[in-house]
């Protein structure tokens, strides 16, 4: 009698354990769940941001070699190779500094 006893008290101690287990990822899942909820909301925010930046801003706008930012064509200095294509694009003061 004692040994279905000591039997019957593991079976529940390994039950209350898996059940433990179970509750842990669920847990875990809900907080990746929230993660994915607000990557989510991050990313719509950024397209919402990305439609409404002026073209001068535009991803296909020519940036300068130097520091990175939009050039306007009027302030823009061109860097073209010996067959006349346009190699780099430089802002006029950024050209400056690397001349100095």
């Amino acid at each position: 009698m004692l040994r279905k006893i000591e039997i019957e008290e593991h079976v529940q101690d390994d039950q209350v354990e898996v059940k433990e287990k179970i509750e842990s990822a669920l847990c875990t899942l809900q907080e990746l769940r929230g993660r994915i909820a607000e990557l989510k909301r991050k990313c719509e925010e950024l397209r919402r941001m990305e439609s409404q930046r002026p073209e001068t801003m535009a991803v296909d706008a020519t940036r300068c070699d130097k520091c990175g930012h939009p050039v306007d064509t009027e302030d823009q200095v061109v860097v073209r190779d010996s067959n006349g294509e346009e190699r780099r694009h430089y802002h006029n003061k950024c050209f400056q500094t690397l001349l100095k």
